[in-house]
């Protein structure tokens, strides 16, 4: 399969290189978006952070762009995705407890308008590839009424990589291009082929087929790194093959080597097409990685789920030739899944303000190398689990931010973490500055008994504008079964 993968895409490469580049060059003044999603990966699941990782793309894009040092998604998967398309809290809208689940009639808010379709005003033409896991039994929740132009991938958040199976049974693999009913399309000839390699060559599909008068935003969502942990062989018996600390780990360094050459490719053709000139993109994990699947986030500690550094700050790194003229550098600013929304706007020359959201623009501040416009933010306040955190200037303040907690997938060589304790306080208190592993609770020294006290009045006025965490009905009409073996939208509608 990696074979036939390289020669698809030598092949490529020679027949855009044969025509005319300056014909191909994207014409618009405005600036073409991609966004590289990657799910589940861990803050040392990539070569620069763990060079056992194999990800030569990644890491050349870190090279070049802007690396975010200081960059954070929510700590599952639902809540960080549905953050960053509506530059919300989640726990302003009722989302903060879990991920979105398949029989159940759940989603974002419908009535609060996108990031795509903020974009689709300014004349952007919309994509939508990969992982959904925003809520499909209603169409009007689905990606091509929320902004989209086209979906191209799954509706849930978990499935098999080959076959495309999620729970039940069901099939999740689908190609929707537009909002009526015969718009909807099961992708069944989808069955067979690794998500990662479907996922890049849909995107090279739909730039090769782009109307270059219009600028694109491609959300490229790949399934990878998440469960279940399945990866072509090549990549995880050849690439990697140097890993031996356990046969999770070696997968996961796969399915990331596999993710990382489906990257080349798309970059391959976004530079053979001429769009890298006009082009900003960002890569971004949608949260911690999981420790217990093989994912490292050393040295931070923690793991998704959970609402430490692990679980919550991510790989992000900003790349365009044009639009961030003094790169590379890092970027230790404050920056939130929220703040990506108004950003981008920015970037894509929206000078209103945007009304009802929760982010900054940081655009300006990222570009200059400057000061975060972001002072403060919440990691979370789950009304269900009685968990939260926040962030104030360099501190933390956490209470029950959950197990796992240790510090996994220590490197050789490397000094031992402190055991975590059996138990804690009702507040934990960490100087990130300082302590980013968070290997030193404050909350007992005196010293810092003021700062402790203020930040739990923080921590209380944002509760107060908490929504509880929504509750949805299981409707069994929505099982696969009933729609010919696939998972379908439209089974709940009102």
């Amino acid at each position: 399969m990696a074979t036939q993968h390289s020669q698809w895409r030598t092949g490529l490469a020679l027949l855009v290189t044969c025509s005319c580049l300056h014909v191909c060059r994207s014409v618009t003044s405005k600036p073409n978006i991609l966004i590289i999603f990657a799910d589940d990966l861990g803050w040392s699941d990539v070569g620069f952070n763990d060079n056992t990782m194999r990800t030569p793309n990644i890491d050349k894009m870190a090279k070049e762009g802007v690396n975010m040092s200081s960059s954070y998604m929510n700590h599952v998967c639902s809540p960080s995705r549905a953050a960053f398309l509506t530059g919300k809290y989640p726990f302003k809208m009722g989302l903060q407890h879990s991920v979105f689940t398949a029989l159940k009639n759940n989603s974002m808010p419908t009535d609060i308008k996108l990031l795509p379709e903020h974009l689709q005003e300014l004349g952007y033409a919309t994509h939508f590839v990969g992982k959904w896991h925003l809520g499909f039994c209603m169409k009007k929740m689905t990606p091509t009424q929320r902004g989209f132009d086209t979906f191209y991938g799954m509706y849930n958040g978990k499935g098999s990589f080959y076959t495309h199976i999620s729970k039940w049974d069901g099939y999740d693999f689908h190609y929707d291009t537009g909002k009526e009913a015969a718009d909807y399309k099961v992708e069944w000839a989808a069955n067979g082929t690794y998500s990662t390699n479907l996922f890049s060559d849909k995107t090279i599909d739909i730039l090769k087929n782009h109307n270059k008068t219009k600028p694109f935003f491609i959300m490229l969502s790949y399934q990878a790194v998440h469960g279940p942990l399945e990866a072509p062989d090549y990549y995880v018996n050849t690439t990697c093959a140097h890993i031996t600390v356990d046969s999770k780990r070696k997968t996961k360094c796969g399915m990331a080597a596999a993710m990382d050459a489906g990257i080349g490719n798309v970059t391959s053709a976004l530079d053979s097409l001429g769009f890298s000139d006009n082009l900003i993109t960002l890569f971004v994990s949608d949260n911690g990685g999981p420790t217990k699947e093989g994912s490292s986030n050393w040295p931070l500690r923690g793991s998704k789920i959970t609402l430490w550094e692990g679980g919550t700050r991510v790989v992000s790194i900003l790349h365009s030739k044009k639009y961030l003229p003094n790169q590379p550098y890092q970027w230790g600013g404050m920056m939130h899944s929220i703040d990506w929304y108004p950003t981008l706007m920015k970037a894509a020359g929206y000078n209103k303000t945007i009304t009802g959201i929760d982010g900054v623009d940081n655009w300006s501040p990222i570009v200059n190398n400057g000061t975060s416009k972001r002072t403060e933010f919440v990691y979370n306040i789950n009304d269900v689990k009685n968990t939260s955190a926040l962030r104030v200037g360099k501190y933390k303040l956490i209470t029950k931010a959950g197990k796992p907690d240790d510090w996994y997938y220590k490197p050789p060589g490397a000094a031992s973490k402190p055991s975590p304790p059996n138990t804690y306080p009702d507040f934990s208190l960490f100087d990130i500055d300082a302590d980013p592993c968070e290997e030193t609770n404050l909350s007992g020294n005196s010293s810092f008994a003021d700062i402790l006290a203020t930040m739990k009045t923080k921590l209380k006025a944002y509760e107060q504008e908490l929504v509880a965490t929504k509750t949805y009905d299981t409707i069994p009409a929505g099982k696969p079964k009933n729609h010919g073996g696939a998972w379908v939208s439209g089974w709940c509608d009102a």
